[in-house]
């Protein structure tokens, strides 16, 4: 265990791999001139308005590119989209744009195929560190595929499938608790009696 203001960044960077996310492609529209990158540091945070969030290094060409444009687009990528996020995480982000089928948005373009996709406006960048914490206001959502897909998931700093039950009666035990919420609970050290505050968080 690390003391404090001791923690090593890539003990830190592998402590945070532990939590698995999704992965999208943010997108940026500048004059003619499109960008796109991969990311993962990607969530909700409000429903009213309806905020998002991402983080880019500072180093990043989008870190100088978001704070020039009106708003980003996000595509939340499907297990059918590896080679796409692959793309959009090399070192030629602009070249990945001209050769992957992009669809026009309100503010960016898209990629269809994606889970799900939506069109944001830019309405704080704040310092993180390394990093820019950029917050979008969802103006557009864009339907997503039809087609029966799952989610493309990155854990450990690679790339793994979500394995789905194989079979009905599985999926009824496994999931039987799948209508229930995940709440942020808030609780002290007061009266323990009390019921801790249930919020509702933004998805």
């Amino acid at each position: 265990m690390n003391s404090a203001g001791t923690v090593d960044p890539g003990t830190f960077r592998r402590a945070v791999g532990q939590f698995a996310t999704g992965v999208t492609v943010i997108t940026v529209q500048h004059d003619d001139h499109i960008h796109g990158m991969t990311a993962n540091s990607f969530t909700s945070v409000s429903l009213e308005p309806p905020l998002v969030l991402f983080c880019v290094v500072k180093t990043a060409r989008m870190a100088r590119l978001i704070h020039e444009v009106e708003g980003f687009a996000i595509s939340i990528l499907s297990d059918r989209q590896l080679e796409i996020s692959r793309q959009f995480a090399g070192a030629n982000k602009d070249q990945a744009a001209r050769t992957v089928t992009l669809q026009q948005g309100p503010i960016a373009p898209l990629l269809p195929g994606s889970l799900a996709a939506m069109s944001c406006r830019v309405v704080a960048i704040h310092e993180g560190g390394d990093h820019w914490i950029v917050v979008g206001e969802v103006i557009a959502l864009h339907e997503p595929s039809t087609d029966l897909q799952g989610p493309l998931a990155f854990f450990r700093s690679r790339y793994c499938d979500l394995v789905e039950p194989s079979t009905p009666a599985e999926a009824t035990d496994r999931w039987s608790n799948a209508d229930m919420r995940i709440y942020h609970e808030e609780w002290s050290a007061g009266d323990l009696s009390d019921h801790p505050e249930r919020q509702e968080p933004p998805w």
